[in-house]
């Protein structure tokens, strides 16, 4: 666009030779342009995404000491990638999750070579998905709590953001713990579950602060999270995976709104 611009700008200031000289200008603009996206998106590719998951994916399967997944994992990543990207590529990926668990990588590179790349965002929505597999089998070993804690390491990723991530994790399994006792109709009072769902401790982990916090703190510290957990920060990797983000933006939300009552913010 600029080498255009700069011709037609370079031939009315300088006739043809000015036209040259303007268009060698706009090309040079336009090329920094392109090299500042790509070094900002490079992760837009979704297989570039689907490739990183996959890894990590056999980097906390294995930190348990074995390359068998188990079946509530498996279904795990196979409900997440058809969900996210659709059949014909969740049975590649699969396939070629296999490979991998055979496969030995040097994480920690992998993970600073993914950090100088991608955003927070990014990083943020590759733990989550992380924090899911780990907790999908109902045993989150102290294995894989460890491995997630070094990859948000490697990953460049703050000791408050991976509190914040990991919180939003068991939220979400509180929600769902509590859906399962309405829907089964057990004998404790809904009452329990409703004080597990809502949790301020974890809400304010949520929020990566203190319950010790002024209300001023609060709305700072929600609208720094808002940013960073928007679902528009992922929209270069398609709309499926901004609907997973919307998700966990929600979350962020509800704590919010849960601490905003409980100390009657405005």
């Amino acid at each position: 666009m600029f080498r255009l611009i700069g011709a037609i700008f370079g031939y009315f200031v300088g006739d043809f030779g000015g036209a040259i000289i303007g268009f060698i200008i706009g090309a040079v603009i336009d090329a920094f342009r392109n090299m500042k996206v790509t070094r900002v998106g490079f992760f837009t590719s979704q297989d570039n995404f689907i490739n990183m998951l996959l890894i990590l994916t056999s980097a906390v399967v294995k930190s348990n000491n074995t390359k068998n997944m188990a079946h509530a994992e498996l279904n795990y990543v196979r409900d997440y990638l058809l969900k996210t990207f659709g059949p014909e590529r969740a049975t590649d990926a699969l396939y070629q999750l296999k490979d991998y668990l055979n496969q030995d990588f040097d994480i920690p590179t992998i993970c600073h070579d993914f950090s100088n790349k991608a955003s927070i965002h990014e990083k943020l929505l590759m733990l989550q998905f992380l924090f899911g597999l780990s907790g999908s089998d109902g045993n989150f070993s102290n294995h894989e709590s460890a491995m997630l804690r070094n990859i948000a390491d490697w990953m460049g990723v703050s000791r408050n953001d991976f509190e914040s991530v990991k919180a939003m994790y068991f939220t979400r399994q509180y929600q769902y713990q509590y859906q399962q006792q309405r829907q089964q109709q057990y004998s404790q009072s809904n009452s329990s579950y409703s004080r597990s769902f809502s949790s301020l401790e974890n809400d304010y982990k949520v929020l990566e602060i203190s319950s010790s916090v002024s209300d001023e703190e609060v709305k700072k510290a929600y609208r720094q999270l808002a940013m960073k957990h928007h679902p528009d920060r992922v929209n270069h990797l398609g709309e499926d995976i901004r609907k997973t983000a919307e998700e966990k933006f929600t979350i962020l939300n509800q704590a919010y709104e849960r601490i905003k009552k409980e100390r009657g913010i405005i």
